[in-house]
């Protein structure tokens, strides 16, 4: 090789694109709290891309049962192996069981809460004096501004400022467990993700693009809040069969999905839903059978129905997913905290949900609790004084920059 050659060489090796400086930096450190099958992924998930992951929980007995098992093992379709745990650090690498969230959250960049949306106000309080500004939650899903929720309680146990709260319109799997075993049905091609403060999305999105790739960032998280199905595709079938409220119940999710329900019921709720979304500026929130078609099938195909019952026959990734099973719908978490506040928001801007309310009225007689009042309003998440067309906008003004980007700092 010549020296003109070589210099050339040199040149190009030096001028080569490389990571702008101002693109968010991976994270290198992740909390797990959660220990469900998506929880369990969440960490699995986070060890293969190479990052110090630890798993805690409010419940210690989840725990031992992972400690004894010695490691989290998982079949189907995604992360088939298994994944070593440990109770402190080890020369391989593992998952690091952590007892106290509090030591669990310690230096981490970011702390995924994978629990059901009643249990995130209470983990934000236990959290709040433990965590440092710079650090990011995230709500793996935050149902219904799951973010507001937990930014209100975190505020009110004095938690430092400088933190974001971010929340997913789904998981990214549908997946089932028993014990340390996790079997993964399916993994969704996009998941939506909004923050608090807005303008934090796209740089979480970019900096988890090689662990979870198919997080898109939002506007808001009026956009997730709208868009969240679950109340259309999970409540109403359940709430209309009680044996599948039962935890025993082996009846799959699709056969009590039937196409009369999904002509009638189903059909209504959804379309209380979009209209809804439209008064609050979601335009086009797309029918319930779309989303599913979209997140679950063919990522190229346009959706070839409106129909629910039609769709999520086609869905291979629902062959096996049952009605009750451990990680799937849950009447009490989907009733109060999507349609409560779907009803909540109905009544703010003047649109009827009379089937919205009828469903939260039915599934309260089954549960054997007032899930109305034990649910998300706005007024309770301290936005009911905002006319519909400003919501938007008050989210975004609520804090215009993030002080401080989790993903560009060290850990501590």
């Amino acid at each position: 090789m010549s020296d003109s050659q070589f210099r050339a060489v040199l040149d190009s090796i030096q001028n080569a694109p490389g990571r702008p400086a101002d693109l968010p930096r991976p994270p290198t450190r992740v909390t797990v709290l959660g220990t469900g099958p998506v929880g369990l992924l969440l960490a699995c998930e986070a060890l293969v891309a190479g990052l110090e992951v630890r798993l805690s929980s409010l419940y210690g007995r989840d725990l031992g049962m992972l400690r004894e098992a010695g490691a989290i093992t998982v079949r189907g379709e995604h992360l088939v192996g298994s994944y070593a745990v440990s109770s402190g650090k080890s020369g391989e690498p593992a998952i690091e069981l952590v007892d106290n969230v509090d030591d669990a959250v310690k230096g981490s960049d970011i702390v995924f809460i994978a629990t059901p949306a009643t249990s995130h106000t209470t983990y934000a309080g236990v959290l709040a004096r433990a965590l440092v500004p710079g650090q990011t939650l995230v709500l793996v899903p935050g149902r219904f501004l799951g973010s507001v929720a937990v930014s209100r309680a975190l505020k009110a146990n004095m938690a430092p400022g400088g933190l974001t709260v971010a929340e997913l319109e789904h998981p990214p799997y549908l997946a089932t467990s028993k014990g340390a075993a996790v079997r993964v049905l399916a993994v969704a091609n996009a998941v939506s993700c909004a923050s608090l403060p807005v303008d934090a999305a796209p740089d979480l999105c970019a900096g988890l693009a090689d662990v979870f790739g198919m997080l898109q960032p939002v506007d808001s998280p009026l956009d997730i809040a709208f868009s969240t199905i679950t109340g259309v595709l999970n409540v109403a079938p359940l709430a209309n069969n009680a044996l599948a409220l039962e935890a025993e119940a082996d009846a799959l999710l699709r056969d009590l999905v039937t196409p009369g329900l999904s002509r009638t019921v189903l059909r209504q709720l959804d379309e209380e839903r979009r209209a809804v979304a439209f008064r609050f500026g979601v335009r086009d929130p797309g029918s319930a059978a779309a989303w599913l078609l979209r997140a679950f099938g063919d990522a190229e195909a346009d959706p070839a129905t409106d129909d629910l019952a039609t769709a999520i026959q086609e869905l291979e990734a629902f062959d096996d997913v049952l009605a009750g099973w451990d990680g799937g719908p849950h009447v009490v978490d989907d009733v109060a905290h999507v349609l409560v506040p779907l009803a909540s928001a109905g009544r703010a801007c003047g649109v009827p949900t009379p089937i919205t309310d009828a469903v939260v009225a039915l599934s309260s007689s089954l549960a054997g609790t007032d899930l109305g009042a034990a649910g998300r309003t706005l007024d309770r998440l301290g936005l009911g004084a905002h006319a519909p067309s400003d919501l938007r906008r008050a989210l975004a003004d609520s804090a215009t920059t993030h002080p401080m980007n989790v993903l560009n700092r060290q850990a501590v």
